[in-house]
C-alpha cells in the first residue's frame, strides 16, 4: 500500500488571516473556571445537590436521549433540526464530560446516556463560527473530550466498556466514511478537527491497553488509510486554501492549526496513525495497567510533540528494561494477520518519506512541516519495532532501516529520527538475545561516530535530554539486557571497546594501539578511523566515550561494573595524553559515577579529582583549573542524594585546600615572601566548592564534629588568614559569600572533650610551623587583630603567632557567623577546659562580646524596617540553654548576652515559646537541685523537659547547681518583668497560658515535687500587678501590701473553665458515641439526663483496673475530676458515682491514683459538705478493703529478710536491684502515705463539729493497728506506719472518749508501735536524703506526742455506781478493767510510754547517725539525739524491770532489746527469760540464739526439749551448731538438720565450703545425711561439693600434696557414695559434665611439658599446643565452668587460649561462651499491669565469660575471700546502699586445682603504671575527660562507692598485700580488689608496713576531688554507713569464718575470732561506731606506711605505683 504524498508549502500559514489578533478575548477563562466547578461539584466533600447539577445541564447544549442500545451516529440530514453549538455550549459540554468522570457511580448511571447521545449527534450539530484565539478548533476539542472522558467511564464502569466503545468505534467509522462524501467546508471546520480530537484522545487514553483493542484499532484504521480517503484529505484542503476566502472559516481553521504548528494534511492522519498504534502496542505488551483519572486537555502549543513517548512512559520504560515475555503473544490468527499489516505498512511509509526526503535534499527544498518526515519516519520504526517484538519476529530489513537513520538520515534540528531508532533498538536487543551483542556494536559505533546530533535536545520523561546521553542510556539497557551471569563480562568488553576509540584518538595514538594494555579482542566494527576526523571531531568521540562507559556504570548501579569502569578511566589517563577538553570532559563525567559509586569508589574518584586539582595548582590554564573545580562543586551539589558521604567528602576538600595552601607557603617561601597572586587565586578557587558542599542543610558539621573536622576546619582559616581572604580586599570581594556559608558551618576551633589544646597543640600546628613567615606579615596579622579588639591591645602584644592567627581566625568566624544569624554558637569555645585556663581566655571573652554586639546591631537594623526573622528568637533559645551549662564560664556568658539581648529588644519574651523554654529551664534546675536528697549517692546528670524537647546536662556537683538555679531564676524574674513593663497583657496571657498548660501527671516527670517555673510563673504575676496604675492612687495602710494578683489568677482560672466548658462538650459527645449512648437533646434535658454516659465510663474504667490493665495516669485524673466535677454539680448525692471516685484509685494503688483520688475527695468535700458522710463511709469500706487485700502498708511483698535467709550471689553490685526496690516499695507505700495524710488533714476539720465522723476516723485506725502484725516490714514502710500512728496520737491528743475506749484505743496505739520494734533494727533505705530526714522528722515528732501523752480516763459511760470516797477503796482505785483499776492502767501506762520512748530514742539515734554519719552541724543535718530514756536508767534493776515489762507486752518485742541496747544485764535477762519460758519464744529465732551462744556451757541445764518446734535460724547458723562447742547434743543436732533441710538447696548452695568443714565434727553422721540428701535434689549442688571435698584432699594443696588432711578419707566416701547415687539422667549430666571438666582442665598438664625451655622460646610453643588442645574439646549438652554453674557452656573461642606466665606451673586462660536464663523479679512483676506482665518475661541471655584454669595454686582462701566479699555485697544490697564489689567466681575443684573468673574490661594498676601513666588521676583524666565533664563524674562516682565498700572489707577481713598488682580498674571506674593470699592474721613475709585500716593513697583521694570536695565526703558517709550496715551481721558473718577455723587454711593464726569481733565494735553504740569508723577513715588517708608497702613493693617486685 502506497500513497501519494504532496508537500503544502508554507505559504499556507502566510495566507492564514489574522484579523482575530484584534479582537481576542480569553475564552480560555471560561473554560477553565467551568472545569473547575465541575471538579469540586463531584467531590464527595462538596455534598452537591441536584439543584447545581441541574444548572450545568441547562448550559448545556441540547440533546435527544434515546434508547440506549441504538449504536447508530446521525448527521446532519438524520437530524437537520439539531441547535447550534455556541463557544459556551462547547464550554459546558467539557465540563459536564469533566464532571461525570470524577462524579460518583449513581451520578455516571444518570448522565452516560446524555453523553453517549452528545455522540450520536455530534455530526448532526450545527457549530457556531468562533473566533478561534486559544485553545483548538470546537469540533477538536468536543470529541476529544467527549471520547477521553467516556473511555474513562467505561474503565470505571466494566459492564459499560462494550456498550460505550460500540458507540465510540461507530462514530469513528462514521466520521471516516463521511471524508469521501462531504463538502470541502464541512471536511474542513468538522470532519479533520473532529477526527484529529478522537485521534488525540485515543494516543493520551491510558484506557485502550488490551489487545482486543488494538485489534479493533486496525480494523477501524484500514479505510482511513486508503488511498482515495488521503487523496481527499489532500484535495480538500487544497481546494480550501485555493478557493476559500481568507475570511471564511474554514481558511481561519486551516490557520489555526498552522498557528499551533500542527497543520492538518493527509500525512498527519498517518502521523496520528502511527502514534496511536505505537502507544496502544506499548501498553498491550508491557502490560501497564491503567490508573483512573481523566486525560489532561494538552496546550496546543505541545501537541507537535505527541509522537515523544511523554505520554505513554510508564510503559515505553518497562520496555526499555524488561523482556516483553512468553505470555505476550499474538495468540490468533487475525492479531497475527493485523501485525503483520502494521509492521508492513509502518516500513512502507518509513522508505515512502526516507525517498522522499532523500529527493527533497537533492532538489535544495526544505522538508515543510505540514509533512511530518521525521515524525513518520521515528514513528514507524518504534511501531516496526513493537510489532516484532509482539510477533516475536525480526528481520534484517528492520534492523537495516534501525542502523540507516543512526548514521545516514540526513541531519536536522529535530533528533527524533535517532531517538527513535535508538529506541528501537533496545527494544530489539532486549527481546531477541542473539541479536543483543550487535546492537551493542550498532550504537558503541554510533557513539563512536562524530554528529552534531549528539548536541541535540530531546525529551525523555520529564527533562530535556542530550541526544548523546540517551544513546548512552540505550546503550546500557542494552547491556543490562543480557544474562544477569554475562552482564559484568558484557559491560567490560563493551568498556574495552569505548576505551580504545580514545586511545586511537590520543595524541599518542600510534604508540597506544601497538602497546595498549586495554587488549585488542574489544573493537568497534565500522568505527571511522582516525585519520578521517578533525580534532573537534575526536574530541566528541573521547567525550561520547568517557560518557558511556561512566552512563553504563551509572545506569547499571553495580559496584563491580562500577569499580571496573573507574579502573578503566584511571588507566586511559595514565596512558594516553588527553587534550585539556577531553580531560575536562572526563573530569566532569567522574562525578555522575561518584554519585553512584560505593564508598572505596568514591573514595577513588574523590583523590583523582584531589589530584587533578593539586596538579591544576601548579599549571598555569585557567580553564582547566575552572574546569576541576567545577566537577568538585557539581560533586559537592549532588551529594545530597548521598548524604552517608558527605563527611568523607568534606574531609577530603578540607584537606586538599590545605595541602595546596602549603604548597603554596613553600612556594612564597622559596621567592622570600613573594605573593603570588595567581596561586592564592587557584587556592581559594575551593572556597566556592566548600561553600556549594556546606549549603546542603542537613550537613552540620560545626553541631558535633569529631577531632579530624575540628582541625581541618582550623588549619583551613588558618590558611586563610594567612593568605588575606578575611582581610584583603580583592579576595573578599571574591570570596565573600562563601567565607560566610563556610563560617556558618564551622566547628569551633577546639574540641569541647579534649581538656588541653592551646598551650600545647596551637604551638605545634603545622600550618602555622610551615608558613615560615615574615615578621612583616606577622606584625601586619597582630595589627589587624588589635584593631578589631583594641581594648586588648596590650594583650595581643604578648600573643605567640600561633596565638594570634587563632585569635584572629575565632574573631572572623564567629563574626561572619553572627551575620548569618547565629551568636550563640562562640560560647561552645568555653566548653572547652583548656580555653578557660589559658591565656587567651580573656581574648575569646572579648571576641565573644563583640560577635553579640554585631548580632544585636544587625538585629536592630533588621528591626526597624520589620524584616526580623526568626533568628533572634532561636538565638535566644539557645543562650537560654546555656545559661544552664554545666560550665561556670559558659552560664556566665550566657546569662552576660542574653542580658544584653533583653536590654536591646525587650519584647523578646513576649515569644510564647521562649517563655515555656525559660520556665521549664527554670524547673530543671530546681530538680537538679532537689536530686542530692533523691539519689544521695548516685548524681543524677541529665534533666529532661518534653514540653519543649530539652535536656540538661549537670555536673555533679550540687553548689554549682544552687548557684546557677538561684542566678537564674533572678535572671528570669527580672526578664520577664522586662517584657511585662513593655507588654503586660501578652505576657502575662502567656504565663497565664503556661501555668494551664500543665498536667502534673502527663508531663512524664517527678509529680511529687514543687514546680518552681510554676512558682516564678505565679510570682511574675503578683508583682506585675503591683505596678498597675489603678493600685498607685489607693489608700496605704500599715502592714498591707496591695496588689492586683486576683485578675491575673482570675484571668488564669476563667481561661480553664471556659476552655474546660468547650472540652466538656466534645469529651460529652465523644463519650455518648463511645457507649452508644444517642439520646438527642430535648427541651428537659439536664444534667442528671448525663448520669449514664458519665456511669458507663467510669464502669469501664473500673473495669479496666480490676482486671488489671494498664489506666494511664493523665486518663484516670481527666476521669475523675470530670466525674467529680459531675457530682458537685448534681443536685443530690449519688451514691454510686461516690463509691465509683472512691474505688476506681483505691483498687488501682498506685501513687498517682491515690495522690488523685484524695485531691478528688478533697474538692467533693469542699465544694458539697453534704456528701462527707457518704464519701467517709464509701472510704471506710475501701480502707477495709485495702486492708483485706493487702495493699499498700499491709503489703507482704517486701517484707525485710536477714540477707543470709535468701540466696546469696557472687554477681557484682547491680544499682539497679536497689532501684527496683526502691521503686517498688514507692509504689506499695507512697498511696497510703497520701490516703494518710488526707486523713490527718480531714480530721482536724471534723474534730470540733462532727462526732460520728470522729468515730468512724477512730474506727478506721483501730481495724488497722488490730492488724498491725500484717503491716510490712520494709524499712521504707516505717514512715506509713509511723505516719497512721501519728494521727491515732492526735486523736487521742484532741478527742474526749469514753474511758474504757480511750484505753483500748491507746492501747492499740502502743502495741502497733512495739509491733515495729518487735523486729531487727532497720537502716534506711536507699540513698533518697528527703525520706531519710521525713522519717527522722516524723519520728522525732511522734516521740513529743508519746511524751506528752497523759492518759484522761475521765469520761464513763456506766451502769455502775461510783464508789465514794467514804469507802474502803479510794474512789481513784475503782474496777476500771475485770482485773485493773484506773491507777493500775495509768501505771502500766507510764511503763509502756517509757519503753515506747525507750524504743523511739534507740531508732532516732539510727537515723540520725544515717542521716548524719559524720556528726556534722551545718543545715540538712539531723542534731545528735540525746537518749535521755536510756541515760536515766542507770542501774541493773532498771535495766531488768524494763525487759521484763517487755517480756509481758511481748517476747518477741523483750528479745529485740538486745540488738538494740549494749548493756550486758539486758542479754543476761534474755537468757534467763528465754530459758525460763522457752515455748513462748519458739517462733523467733533469734531467741534460740541467745540462748545457746557462742557455745553450749557445760553443765548448763537448758530446757531444749522444744527445739524441735523452733523457728528455723539462719543455714549458716544452723551449720555453726555442727562444733565442738556445742558437745554434739543431739537435740542441737536434729534442729541444726531440719534448719538446713528448711531452706531450699539454692540458699544452702552458697554455704558448701563450710558444709564440707563441718564434716569435721561430724561424728553423728547428721552432715553426711544432709549432703547426701541435698544432693540428690541438686544435680549442681552435688558437682559443686565434690569439688570442694576434692579440694580439701590434702593440706598442702599448693606444694607437692604430700600431707593428707584427716578428713580425706571421708570425704573420698562420701564422693563415693554420692556419684554412685546418680542414676539416669543424672548420671549422664554428671559424666559428661566432669569429662568436660577434666578435658580443659588436662591442658594444664600438657603445658608443663614446655617448662623447661626459656620464657621467650616457651610462649609461642604452649600458645600453639593450647589453641591445638582447645580445638580438640567437644562442648556436650548442659555442660558448665565450676565457676559458672547458673549458665551452660554453649561455644568456645578456640583461638583465645592465653598460657599465663608461672616458672613451674601452666595455668592458663580460655574464653567459653555462656548461656543464661535470666528470671523475672516476681515481686517487680506483681506490681506490673497484665499487659506489661506479658512483656516482662524471663529471657536466655548470651555472653563471652573467660575463665583461668590453675594447678598447684590453693585457691581455697581466695574462695573464703570471696565468699565473704559476696556476703558484704549481699548485706550492702539488702540497706539499698550505693556500693560496689565484685565478688567473682573462685571455685577449688581439686588439690592445688581451681577455676577463676576473669574480671572483664579491667586493668590492673600496675599495668598502668607499665604504661607510663603516672597516676590514677591522670588516667581518669585521659579516658573519661576531664573533671567537668560527665564521663569522668560519672566513673569518679563509680569510683568512689567502690573505694569505700572495699575500704570496709579490708578492714574488717584484714585484707593485705594491696599492692599495686592486686587493685584492678574496669572501664566504668570502679576499683576492684583480688588476690587474697593474705588475710586475717598473715601478711606478706611477716611484715607490717600495712597497718592502717585500708589502702587510700593520695591518688585515690585526689581522683574523689581531694579531702575538701564533695566527692571525698561522700566516700566517708558510704565508708561509715557501710560498716554500720554490717555490724548487725557481724556474729553471723564470724560463724562463717569459724567454720573454716580448722581447714588448714594458712591466714588461721589463733585469736582470728576475737579480733575481728573487736573490729566490728559490737560493744559501741551506733554513734560510738561511726566516730570510731571516721577515725579509721583518717588513720587510713594517705597513710605514709602504705606509701612505703607500695614503694617495697617496686623494689622488689617491680610494681609500679
Amino acid at each position: 500500500m502506497r500513497m501519494a504524498f504532496y508537500q503544502f508549502g508554507s505559504h499556507a500559514h502566510a495566507c492564514a488571516l489574522h484579523f482575530e489578533n484584534n479582537i481576542r478575548l480569553d475564552m480560555d477563562l471560561h473554560s477553565r473556571i467551568l472545569m473547575n466547578l465541575a471538579e469540586v461539584l463531584a467531590d464527595t466533600r462538596a455534598k452537591t445537590v441536584a439543584e447545581e447539577v441541574d444548572r450545568l445541564l441547562a448550559r448545556c447544549p441540547p440533546v435527544p436521549l434515546t434508547e440506549l442500545d441504538q449504536v447508530n451516529i446521525l448527521t446532519t440530514e438524520d437530524a437537520p433540526d439539531m441547535a447550534v453549538l455556541t463557544r459556551q455550549s462547547q464550554h459546558s459540554l467539557s465540563a459536564l464530560v469533566r464532571y461525570a468522570t470524577k462524579a460518583p457511580k449513581e451520578r455516571q448511571d444518570e448522565l452516560l446516556p446524555r453523553l453517549l447521545a452528545y455522540i450520536r449527534y455530534l455530526p448532526a450539530y450545527n457549530w457556531e463560527e468562533t473566533i478561534l484565539t486559544k485553545g483548538l478548533p470546537p469540533a477538536d476539542g468536543i470529541t476529544y473530550s467527549l471520547f477521553s472522558g467516556l473511555l474513562d467511564i467505561s474503565f470505571q464502569q466494566p459492564e459499560e466498556y462494550e456498550r460505550i466503545v460500540g458507540i465510540l468505534w461507530s462514530y469513528g467509522q462514521c466520521i471516516i466514511q463521511q471524508l469521501n462524501t462531504t463538502t470541502v467546508e464541512r471536511a474542513i471546520t468538522f470532519i479533520l478537527p473532529s477526527l484529529a480530537g478522537l485521534s488525540r484522545a485515543l494516543q493520551l487514553t491510558p484506557y485502550i491497553y488490551r489487545p482486543t483493542q488494538l485489534l479493533a484499532i486496525c480494523h477501524l484504521s484500514q479505510p482511513l488509510i486508503q488511498d482515495t480517503t488521503l487523496v481527499f484529505i489532500r484535495q480538500a484542503i487544497t481546494a480550501c486554501l485555493r478557493e476559500h476566502e481568507s475570511t471564511t472559516y474554514s481558511r481561519r481553521v486551516l490557520a489555526k492549526y498552522w498557528e499551533d504548528d500542527i497543520p492538518l494534511s493527509s500525512n498527519r492522519v498517518i502521523y496520528d496513525l502511527l502514534i496511536i498504534l505505537r502507544n496502544v502496542s506499548a501498553r498491550v505488551i508491557s502490560k501497564t495497567e491503567p490508573i483512573s483519572g481523566n486525560c489532561a486537555l494538552q496546550p496546543s502549543k505541545q501537541l507537535r510533540k505527541l509522537h515523544l513517548t511523554l505520554h505513554v512512559e510508564p510503559a515505553w520504560s518497562t520496555l526499555m528494561k524488561n523482556t516483553a515475555g512468553e505470555e505476550i503473544i499474538a495468540d490468533s490468527d487475525s492479531m497475527k494477520s493485523s501485525l503483520r499489516s502494521i509492521y508492513v505498512m509502518s516500513l512502507g511509509y518509513y522508505e515512502d518519506i526516507r525517498k522522499y526526503a532523500e529527493k527533497s535534499i537533492q532538489e535544495g527544498k526544505k522538508w515543510a512541516s505540514d509533512a511530518y518526515m521525521p515524525e513518520i519516519m521515528g514513528t514507524s520504526l518504534q511501531v516496526a519495532a513493537l510489532a516484532s517484538v509482539y510477533l516475536h519476529e525480526v528481520d534484517d530489513v528492520l534492523i537495516d532501516h534501525v542502523t540507516e537513520c543512526l548514521f545516514d538520515i540526513p541531519q536536522t534540528s529535530d533528533p527524533w529520527v535517532h531517538v527513535a531508532s535508538l529506541d528501537a533498538i533496545v527494544l530489539i536487543s532486549i527481546n531477541f538475545p542473539l541479536l543483543n551483542g550487535d546492537m551493542i556494536n550498532t550504537l558503541c559505533r554510533f557513539l563512536a561516530t562524530p554528529s552534531p546530533v549528539f548536541d541535540l535536545i530531546t525529551i525523555q520523561g520529564e527533562s530535556p535530554t542530550r541526544v548523546q546521553q540517551l544513546a548512552i542510556t540505550r546503550l546500557a539497557q542494552c547491556v543490562q539486557a543480557g544474562p544477569q551471569a554475562q552482564q559484568s563480562k558484557t559491560a567490560n568488553s563493551t568498556f574495552y571497546a569505548l576505551m580504545n576509540e580514545i586511545t586511537r584518538y590520543s595524541g599518542e595514538a600510534q604508540e597506544s594501539n601497538q602497546n595498549n594494555n586495554l587488549g585488542s579482542s574489544s573493537v568497534i566494527s565500522g568505527a571511522p578511523s582516525h585519520e578521517q576526523l578533525s580534532e573537534k571531531q575526536k574530541q566528541q568521540v573521547c567525550e561520547n566515550a568517557f560518557s558511556a562507559v561512566v552512563g553504563i556504570a551509572v545506569y547499571l548501579k553495580d559496584d563491580a561494573i562500577i569499580g571496573q569502569a573507574l579502573t578503566m578511566l584511571v588507566l586511559v589517563l595514565r596512558q594516553t595524553t588527553l587534550s585539556i577538553n577531553s580531560r575536562n570532559q572526563l573530569t566532569s563525567r567522574l562525578v555522575d559515577l561518584a554519585l553512584v559509586s560505593p564508598i572505596s569508589v568514591f573514595q577513588e574518584i574523590m583523590i583523582l579529582l584531589s589530584s587533578f586539582n593539586r596538579e591544576a595548582l601548579l599549571v598555569d590554564n585557567k580553564q582547566l583549573t575552572i574546569s576541576i573545580c567545577n566537577a568538585q562543586r557539581e560533586l559537592a551539589k549532588g551529594m545530597s542524594s548521598r548524604s552517608e558521604f558527605y563527611f568523607i567528602y568534606l574531609n577530603n576538600l578540607l584537606n586538599l585546600f590545605i595541602d595546596n595552601g602549603n604548597t603554596v607557603q613553600r612556594i612564597m617561601s622559596k621567592n622570600r615572601g613573594a605573593i603570588e597572586i595567581p596561586l592564592t587565586f587557584r587556592l581559594g578557587s575551593l572556597l566556592p566548592v566548600l561553600k556549594t558542599l556546606l549549603e546542603h542543610d542537613d550537613l552540620n558539621p560545626h553541631e558535633k564534629p569529631s577531632e579530624e573536622t575540628v582541625a581541618l576546619f582550623r588549619n583551613l582559616w588558618f590558611h586563610c588568614i594567612l593568605f588575606g581572604f578575611v582581610s584583603e580586599s580583592m579576595w573578599v570581594r571574591e570570596w565573600h559569600e562563601s567565607m560566610l556559608i563556610i563560617a556558618k558551618k564551622t566547628p569551633v576551633l577546639v574540641i569541647e572533650s579534649a581538656t588541653s589544646y592551646l598551650e600545647s597543640d596551637l604551638e605545634c600546628n603545622s600550618v602555622l610551623r610551615g608558613s615560615n613567615t615574615s615578621d612583616q606579615i606577622i606584625n601586619q596579622t597582630r595589627q589587624r587583630l588589635t584593631g578589631f579588639l583594641p581594648s586588648l591591645a596590650y594583650d595581643i602584644k604578648s600573643f605567640s603567632f600561633a596565638q594570634v592567627v587563632f585569635a584572629s581566625s575565632v574573631y572572623h568566624i564567629e563574626m561572619m557567623r553572627s551575620r548569618m544569624g547565629n551568636c550563640s554558637h562562640i560560647l561552645r569555645y568555653f566548653m572547652n577546659e583548656g580555653v578557660n585556663s589559658s591565656p587567651l581566655s580573656k581574648c575569646l571573652e572579648t571576641i565573644a562580646d563583640r560577635v553579640i554586639g554585631t548580632f544585636v546591631k544587625d538585629a536592630s537594623s533588621k528591626a526597624l524596617t520589620q524584616t526580623l526573622g526568626d533568628e533572634l528568637p532561636t538565638q535566644v533559645a539557645i543562650l537560654l540553654e546555656r545559661c544552664c551549662h554545666r560550665l561556670r564560664k559558659v552560664h556566665e556568658l550566657a546569662i552576660k548576652s542574653t542580658e544584653r539581648i533583653v536590654i536591646s529588644f525587650p519584647q523578646i519574651f513576649v515569644e510564647k515559646k521562649l517563655v515555656t523554654l525559660l520556665l521549664e529551664l527554670v524547673q530543671l534546675l530546681w530538680l537538679s537541685c532537689e536530686a542530692e536528697y533523691r539519689e544521695e549517692y548516685s548524681p543524677q546528670y541529665y534533666f529532661t523537659s518534653k514540653k519543649v524537647g530539652v535536656t540538661l546536662e549537670l555536673g555533679d556537683s550540687y553548689s554549682y547547681r544552687k548557684e546557677i538555679c538561684s542566678r537564674l531564676y533572678e535572671s528570669a524574674k527580672k526578664w520577664l518583668l522586662i517584657a511585662i513593663d513593655r507588654a503586660p497583657l501578652e505576657t502575662s496571657g502567656l504565663l497565664q497560658d503556661y501555668m494551664s498548660d500543665f498536667d502534673r501527671f502527663g508531663s512524664g516527670g517527678i509529680f511529687d515535687t514543687a514546680h518552681l517555673g510554676r512558682s516564678l510563673a505565679l510570682e511574675i504575676g503578683r508583682i506585675s500587678s503591683k505596678s498597675q496604675l489603678s493600685l498607685g492612687f489607693a489608700p496605704k495602710i500599715s502592714s498591707i501590701s496591695l496588689d492586683d494578683s486576683s485578675n491575673f489568677v482570675d484571668g488564669f482560672v476563667s481561661k480553664q473553665f471556659y476552655s474546660g466548658e468547650v472540652s466538656g462538650i466534645e469529651y460529652s459527645a465523644k463519650t455518648k458515641s463511645q457507649f452508644g449512648i444517642l439520646s438527642e437533646p430535648t427541651p428537659t434535658t439536664g444534667i442528671k439526663d448525663e448520669l449514664e454516659s458519665v456511669l458507663s465510663f467510669l464502669s469501664f474504667l473500673a473495669n479496666d483496673v480490676k482486671h488489671k490493665k494498664k489506666v494511664a495516669s493523665e486518663r484516670l485524673n481527666r476521669s475523675l475530676k470530670r466525674a467529680a466535677g459531675y457530682a458537685i454539680a448534681m443536685p443530690e448525692v449519688h451514691p454510686e458515682l461516690l463509691r465509683y471516685l472512691v474505688r476506681i484509685p483505691v483498687e488501682m494503688f498506685t501513687p498517682e491514683s491515690l495522690d488523685i483520688g484524695t485531691s478528688v475527695w478533697n474538692w467533693i468535700l469542699v465544694k458539697r459538705p453534704d456528701m462527707e458522710k457518704r464519701l467517709m463511709v464509701e472510704m471506710l469500706s475501701m480502707w477495709s478493703w485495702a486492708q483485706r487485700h493487702r495493699k499498700g502498708l499491709f503489703s507482704p511483698l517486701l517484707n525485710s529478710k536477714n540477707p543470709f535467709v535468701v540466696k546469696m550471689s557472687y554477681a557484682p553490685s547491680d544499682n539497679a536491684v536497689r532501684e527496683r526496690e526502691h521503686k517498688a516499695a514507692m509504689l506499695i507505700f507512697s498511696p497510703h502515705n497520701s490516703w494518710i495524710k488526707f486523713l490527718s488533714s480531714r480530721f482536724y476539720a471534723i474534730r470540733h463539729r462532727n462526732k460520728h465522723l470522729v468515730n468512724m476516723l477512730v474506727r478506721l485506725l483501730q481495724e488497722s493497728f488490730n492488724d498491725a502484725d500484717l503491716m510490712s516490714t520494709h524499712p521504707l514502710s516505717r514512715y506509713t506506719r509511723f505516719q497512721l500512728l501519728r494521727l491515732g496520737m492526735k486523736i487521742l491528743r484532741s478527742t474526749r472518749m469514753e474511758a474504757l475506749a480511750e484505753h483500748k484505743f491507746r492501747s492499740l496505739v502502743y502495741d502497733a508501735s512495739f509491733q515495729w520494734f518487735s523486729f531487727d533494727p532497720k537502716w534506711h533505705f536507699g540513698a533518697r536524703r528527703s525520706l531519710a530526714l521525713m522519717e527522722h522528722k516524723l519520728l522525732n515528732d511522734f516521740y513529743n506526742a508519746v511524751s506528752t501523752d497523759t492518759p484522761n480516763l475521765t469520761y464513763l459511760v456506766t451502769s455502775v455506781p461510783m464508789k465514794t470516797s467514804n469507802s474502803k477503796v479510794s474512789s481513784g482505785l475503782y474496777m476500771f478493767l475485770n482485773d485493773k483499776t484506773k491507777d493500775d492502767v495509768v501505771r502500766q501506762h507510764q511503763l509502756s510510754k517509757k519503753l515506747l520512748m525507750l524504743f523511739l530514742e534507740s531508732e532516732l539515734v539510727r537515723l540520725s547517725v544515717w542521716c548524719n554519719p559524720m556528726n556534722e552541724t551545718s543545715v540538712g543535718y539531723p542534731a545528735t539525739i540525746v537518749s535521755n530514756t536510756e541515760k536515766s536508767m542507770v542501774t541493773d534493776d532498771v535495766w531488768k524491770d524494763m525487759v521484763h515489762f517487755a517480756w509481758t507486752i511481748s517476747p518477741r518485742l523483750a528479745v529485740q532489746m538486745d540488738s538494740r541496747f549494749v548493756q550486758p544485764i539486758v542479754h543476761r535477762e534474755l537468757h534467763h527469760l528465754i530459758a525460763n519460758n522457752t515455748l513462748d519464744v519458739v517462733d523467733i529465732p533469734e531467741a534460740l540464739v541467745i540462748l545457746l551462744g557462742e557455745r553450749l556451757v557445760p553443765g548448763s541445764k537448758l530446757d531444749l526439749k522444744y527445739l524441735q518446734y523452733w523457728a528455723p535460724v539462719p543455714a549458716i547458723t544452723a551449720t555453726s551448731y555442727f562444733l565442738p562447742t556445742y558437745n554434739n547434743h543431739p537435740l542441737i543436732l536434729q534442729y541444726a538438720m531440719r534448719s538446713l533441710e528448711y531452706y531450699p538447696v539454692d540458699t544452702v548452695f552458697f554455704y558448701i565450703p563450710q558444709i564440707v568443714q563441718a564434716l569435721r565434727f561430724d561424728d553423728l553422721g547428721y552432715v553426711e545425711k544432709y549432703i547426701m540428701e541435698a544432693g540428690q535434689v541438686s544435680q549442681l549442688f552435688a558437682h559443686q561439693l565434690i569439688w570442694n571435698m576434692k579440694a580439701n584432699f590434702f593440706v598442702d594443696a599448693d606444694k607437692d600434696c604430700l600431707r593428707p588432711d584427716s578428713l580425706k578419707p571421708t570425704l573420698e566416701k562420701i564422693i563415693e557414695n554420692l556419684a554412685g547415687s546418680f542414676t539416669g539422667e543424672d548420671r549422664e549430666f554428671y559424666e559428661r559434665e566432669f569429662k568436660f571438666f577434666g578435658e580443659v582442665t588436662a591442658i594444664s598438664g600438657y603445658l608443663k611439658e614446655y617448662i623447661k625451655f626459656g620464657q621467650n622460646e616457651k610462649k609461642p610453643l604452649q600458645k600453639k599446643r593450647l589453641d591445638e588442645e582447645i580445638a580438640n574439646i567437644v562442648v556436650d549438652k548442659g555442660v558448665y565452668l565450676p565457676s559458672n554453674s547458673d549458665g551452660r557452656v554453649i561455644d568456645i573461642n578456640r583461638k583465645s587460649g592465653r598460657p599465663l606466665q608461672s616458672h613451674a606451673k601452666a595455668p592458663f586462660m580460655a574464653t567459653f561462651e555462656i548461656e543464661k536464663d535470666v528470671e523475672v523479679d516476681p515481686i517487680a512483676n506483681s506490681l506490673l499491669s497484665e499487659e506489661e506482665q506479658q512483656m516482662n518475661k524471663s529471657m536466655t541471655i548470651k555472653a563471652w565469660q573467660g575463665a583461668i584454669f590453675k594447678v598447684g595454686d590453693d585457691c581455697r582462701q581466695d574462695v573464703l575471700a570471696l565468699q565473704l566479699i559476696a556476703v558484704f555485697k549481699n548485706i550492702f544490697t539488702s540497706v539499698g546502699l550505693d556500693l560496689y564489689v565484685y565478688p567473682y567466681r573462685v571455685v577449688a575443684t581439686a588439690p592445688g586445682c581451681g577455676v577463676i573468673d576473669v574480671i572483664p574490661r579491667s586493668i590492673s594498676r600496675d599495668q598502668l603504671g607499665r604504661e607510663k601513666v603516672n597516676n590514677m588521676y591522670d588516667y581518669f583524666v585521659a579516658k573519661y575527660g576531664g573533671p567537668e565533664s560527665i564521663h569522668f563524674q560519672k566513673a569518679r562516682t563509680n569510683f568512689v562507692q567502690s573505694v569505700a565498700a572495699y575500704s570496709v572489707i579490708s578492714y574488717l577481713l584484714q585484707i593485705k598485700d594491696r599492692h599495686n598488682g592486686n587493685i584492678m580498674l574496669d572501664d566504668d571506674g570502679h576499683i576492684i580488689h583480688i588476690d587474697f593470699g593474705f588475710i586475717f592474721d598473715i601478711a606478706p613475709g611477716g611484715i607490717t608496713f600495712e597497718n592502717s585500716p585500708f589502702k587510700l593513697t593520695t591518688e585515690m583521694i585526689q581522683v574523689m576531688g581531694g579531702t575538701p570536695e564533695q566527692g571525698y565526703k561522700k566516700f566517708s558517709e558510704l565508708v561509715i554507713k557501710a560498716y554500720l550496715a554490717c555490724r548487725p551481721y557481724a556474729e553471723l558473718i564470724m560463724q562463717l569464718v569459724s567454720l573454716m577455723l580448722q581447714s588448714g587454711l594458712p591466714c588461721f593464726k589463733g585469736e582470728t575470732i576475737k579480733r575481728m569481733r573487736g573490729r566490728f565494735q559490737l560493744d559501741k553504740s551506733e554513734r560510738a561506731a561511726a566516730d570510731f569508723m571516721t577515725m579509721c577513715i583518717q588513720v587510713s588517708s594517705e597513710n605514709q606506711r602504705t606509701v612505703l608497702y607500695d614503694r617495697f613493693q617496686k623494689l622488689t617486685n617491680g610494681i609500679p605505683f
